[in-house]
């Protein structure tokens, strides 16, 4: 029976959160309501209630859950695998992405996904520059900082704009795409 009950919690939780996510792609996040959600999820407000208190309290576990999958989707390839390689890591992005991208796409039209996403370049970013400053101890800090803010930013606005259509393309192909801009920086940094 318990086994049940969490398979049967887990549909439901789905449902809000597919519910909000198609909502986001309708209409401003600040004018959707519990009514709307548990509308569009055809289910009850008990149901709503016994998952979530409000609105926020879904987009807050959307960005938590989402993190830490993706995070663990990533580590799964090993940190120093990926290392200095934003290609590897923005292929691996999407590849993730890519498992359900109707719902990624819809929350790319909200801030869910870009504050997610700024979260992520923000662990990674920190990631890198630890890793460079640790293994290259005489690199100048600013320099690495900009380069990094640079390479993660610039990573961050290509999944986005993969999502919403503007770069057409596979993870690889956006991954490999991604890899020669970034060499073609570090030659120009180098000079």
């Amino acid at each position: 029976m318990a086994k049940a009950e969490y398979r049967s919690s887990i549909r439901s939780k789905n449902l809000i959160k597919k519910a909000l996510a198609k909502l986001i792609h309708e209409k401003d996040l600040a004018k959707i309501t519990v009514s709307d959600i548990i509308r569009e999820a055809d289910i009850s407000r008990g149901t709503f209630y016994a998952h979530f208190s409000d609105v926020n309290s879904v987009v807050t576990q959307i960005e938590s859950e989402e993190m830490k999958n993706l995070m663990d989707f990533v580590d799964k390839y090993g940190f120093e695998n990926i290392g200095l390689n934003p290609k590897t890591f923005v292929t691996l992005i999407c590849e993730y992405m890519m498992r359900d991208m109707e719902y990624y796409r819809m929350l790319a039209q909200s801030n869910i996904l870009t504050n997610f996403i700024w979260r992520l370049v923000y662990v990674y970013y920190e990631r890198l520059l630890d890793k460079v400053l640790t293994t290259q101890p005489d690199t100048d800090r600013n320099e690495a900082e900009l380069y990094l803010i640079y390479v993660t930013s610039g990573a961050k606005t290509v999944v986005l704009s993969w999502l919403n259509g503007e770069i057409k393309g596979t993870p690889e192909q956006i991954g490999e795409r991604l890899g020669k801009l970034v060499t073609i920086s570090q030659t120009y940094f180098a000079k």
